[in-house]
């Protein structure tokens, strides 16, 4: 299942899942998961949906799944609403949820949900351990056209990698801020 959902084959995925449910194997949560990870990265996000609600228990990572699949299909407003649902069952978000629900933030140009994200993982000290939602943090503020909270992030960030530093400079060349880029790079 996971290799359909990484080609986005949906068709031969359900003929997976359908086989494995019948053998009774989806009680096993890893195959769970992987179930809702494959419809939802397919595009197939009511499937995905479906599958998370008739599992006898679902957890923040078959939640992140699901979270993740509306993010990468452009579908930040159905994120936003699976991760309150997450909530409301009362999951706390781990830091691939934050990540996800970042993205779907800026797709949809969500900066005030964004800066509340980014205030939970402020207090939280994610920030200092987690390289990746400092990278999503400053990739969400300059989709939604906050270059100096981008930058604010970048700078405070404790270590930049690659990522980080692709992230910024898309910022600036998304925005029109050549110079910026020139002076980023020196």
């Amino acid at each position: 299942m996971r290799a359909c959902g990484i080609l986005a084959e949906p068709d031969k995925g359900e003929q997976i899942h359908k086989e494995v449910a019948n053998r009774g194997l989806l009680e096993d949560d890893l195959l769970f998961v992987v179930a809702v990870d494959m419809y939802a990265k397919c595009g197939k996000l009511s499937k995905a949906y479906e599958v998370l609600q008739e599992a006898s228990s679902s957890d923040v990572v078959s939640w992140s799944a699901l979270i993740s699949g509306c993010a990468q299909q452009g579908k930040g407003e159905e994120a936003l609403k699976c991760f309150e649902q997450m909530q409301n069952k009362g999951l706390s978000p781990n830091s691939v949820t934050y990540s996800c629900v970042l993205k779907a933030c800026g797709c949809i140009g969500a900066l005030e949900k964004g800066e509340q994200i980014h205030q939970e993982i402020a207090q939280q000290g994610l920030l200092e351990k987690d390289i990746i939602l400092g990278n999503a943090l400053v990739n969400m503020y300059g989709k939604c056209g906050n270059i100096m909270m981008a930058e604010k992030v970048f700078v405070g960030l404790p270590l930049r990698d690659l990522v980080s530093w692709n992230a910024m400079l898309s910022v600036y060349v998304q925005h029109g801020e050549v110079f910026n880029v020139f002076c980023t790079c020196k």
